[in-house]
C-alpha cells in the first residue's frame, strides 16, 4: 500500500494503540534502558514515541518519504530514535536487537524472507513484537448507511453489499490468517498473546479521512473518491457520530530452541 497520498490524515486521523499494549511490551520483552529496538514500517511515528519513552535505542525503519517526514518531526524531542527511510527488505545492520516490531505492517512484507531476516537480525534470546489493528462495524443504521454507499458509488469493487455480518467475518478471518502464519512458521514460537479492544469515534469531517487510509478506498480514482466522502459526510451528519470497534492483537514470538 502506497500511504505517501494520505500521510497526513494516516498520522492525524489513524486510532493508536492502547497505552496498556506498550506496557504489557515492556514487561514481557524485558525491555530497559540498555535495549535495542528495530520498529518495522514506522509510519508517522504513532507507535514509535510511545517506545521512545522506554529510553531503549530504537531504529525505526519506514520506506514512505512523507510518513517517515512525520515520524522524525514526532520523535524529534528524543535522542534515542532514529527514523530509516528504507525498506525493511534492504535493510542492513551489524547490531542485532533486543526486540523487533512490527505495528499493523508485518502483513505488507515479504513473506519469502522476512521471518528469515527478523531471525538474521534479532538476537538469540530477543523478541519478535507483532501488533495489529482490526477494524470491526457495529450494527447500527449509521453503518448501514455508509455500507449501501460502498456499493452504490463502487460496484465494481464492492459487487454485493457490504453487511456488518460479511464485513466483520472478513476481518476476523484475515487476522486468524495472520495469528496461524506466525503459530505455523517454524523459526519462532509463540510466547505470548493478548487482545485489546477499543471503540473509536468519528463525525463527519474525520471519518472520510481515515476511510482515506484503507487500501480499498485509497486507490480509487480521487474524483470518485471525493463525491462518495462528501455523501459519507452527509450520512454521518444526520447521525452525529459513526463509532468503529477496534480489536488490537498483540503477539510477541522468541526464536526456537532458546529458553523463554
Amino acid at each position: 500500500m502506497k500511504f505517501n497520498v494520505a500521510a497526513d490524515n494516516y498520522h492525524s486521523i489513524r486510532p493508536g494503540y492502547p497505552s496498556v499494549i506498550f506496557e504489557d511490551i515492556r514487561v514481557q520483552c524485558k525491555i530497559g534502558p540498555r535495549s535495542r529496538l528495530l520498529e518495522i514500517g514506522a509510519g508517522s511515528g504513532i507507535a514509535t514515541v510511545e517506545l521512545a519513552k522506554f529510553g531503549g535505542r530504537i531504529v525505526a525503519i519506514e520506506p514512505s518519504f512523507d510518513l517517515a517526514a512525520i515520524a522524525r518531526e514526532q520523535t524529534g524531542k528524543f535522542t534515542n530514535v532514529e527514523i530509516i527511510e528504507e525498506t525493511f527488505e534492504s535493510f542492513q545492520a551489524t547490531d542485532r536487537f533486543d526486540a523487533i516490531m512490527a505495528f499493523t505492517v508485518f502483513h505488507w512484507l515479504n513473506e519469502a524472507v522476512k521471518y528469515q531476516k527478523v531471525l538474521d537480525l534479532l538476537d538469540d534470546s530477543g523478541s519478535l513484537v507483532l501488533v495489529w489493528n482490526s477494524f470491526f462495524q457495529d450494527d447500527s443504521l449509521v453503518t448501514s448507511e455508509v455500507n449501501n454507499a460502498y456499493r452504490e458509488f463502487f460496484p465494481d469493487i464492492y459487487t454485493e453489499k457490504p453487511t456488518v455480518a460479511d464485513v466483520n467475518k472478513e476481518t476476523l478471518a484475515k487476522l486468524n490468517h495472520r495469528e496461524q502464519e506466525v503459530i505455523a512458521n517454524p523459526l519462532f514460537r509463540q510466547v505470548f498473546l493478548k487482545k485489546y479492544s477499543t471503540t473509536y469515534n468519528y463525525d463527519d469531517q474525520t471519518y472520510p479521512k481515515l476511510l482515506n487510509t484503507f487500501p480499498k478506498i485509497a486507490q480509487v480514482e480521487e474524483s470518485k473518491r471525493s463525491k462518495f466522502f462528501e455523501h459519507i459526510s452527509e450520512i454521518i451528519k444526520k447521525y452525529g457520530t459513526i463509532s468503529v470497534p477496534v480489536l488490537t492483537t498483540l503477539i510477541i514470538c522468541q526464536k526456537r530452541g532458546f529458553p523463554i
